[in-house]
């Protein structure tokens, strides 16, 4: 039922009237006449209209506010399930780097282990240098490496093909380095022996701090 505007008792206070504008309460009040007509269409729209003044405004602030903090918690559960969904790309990124670096390692060292194991390229006689064991050596007689003086003649050979070769050792004795030693050689095929030679005194032990194909 649409109602019409005028003047209607306050629910709140019989002897008040407030002003009904057809759509809302003003909030308007005066002192409540004895109009009968006006009591009984008073009923009448306090009958259709339950309400008391200033309900709709109130309400209206309400749904705002409530309106608002949806939106508000909306925006707060998006940012933290995009923090989450960040956080957890990252930790998952993390994993798969490591997995990518442990199995990197265990490839290199199953190479590694291959390499010492792999004779298959060293020929009868020689033996792997401690430091690399792409190439090996095998001592040879004074004569044999044209030595001049004290010296440790020796053929050495290299799994792969190198543009030079540096052999380098220490002489020790009593843990101290009694002399340094290094020969070098150039453009030797893969497999291929070729004579180097360690030179000076010998009175302690032959120490490899070089066998290098580059």
């Amino acid at each position: 039922m649409n109602a019409q505007q005028g003047w209607f008792p306050d629910p709140s206070d019989p002897n008040i009237e407030v002003y009904f504008d057809g759509e809302s309460w003003t909030g308007e009040k005066r002192a409540k006449t004895q109009n009968t007509a006006q009591v009984n269409k008073s009923k009448e729209i306090a009958f259709s209209l339950p309400i008391r003044p200033g309900f709709f405004s109130k309400k209206r602030i309400l749904i705002s506010v409530g309106i608002l903090m949806l939106a508000i918690a909306g925006t707060t559960f998006a940012n933290f399930q995009s923090e989450k969904a960040a956080k957890e790309a990252r930790a998952q990124a993390a994993v798969e780097r490591a997995e990518k670096e442990a199995a990197e390692l265990a490839a290199e060292v199953k190479r590694i282990r291959d390499e010492k194991a792999d004779y298959s390229w060293v020929p009868s006689g020689f033996t792997k240098f401690s430091i690399n064991d792409n190439m090996a050596y095998k001592k040879i007689g004074y004569d044999a490496a044209d030595c001049y003086g004290d010296c440790f003649g020796m053929q050495v050979v290299s799994r792969d093909y190198c543009s030079s070769i540096t052999i380098e050792a220490n002489v020790v004795k009593n843990g101290v380095i009694l002399e340094r030693n290094t020969d070098y050689a150039s453009n030797i095929p893969a497999g291929t022996p070729t004579i180097m030679k360690m030179a000076g005194s010998f009175s302690g032990t032959l120490s490899w701090t070089k066998a290098e194909c580059t």
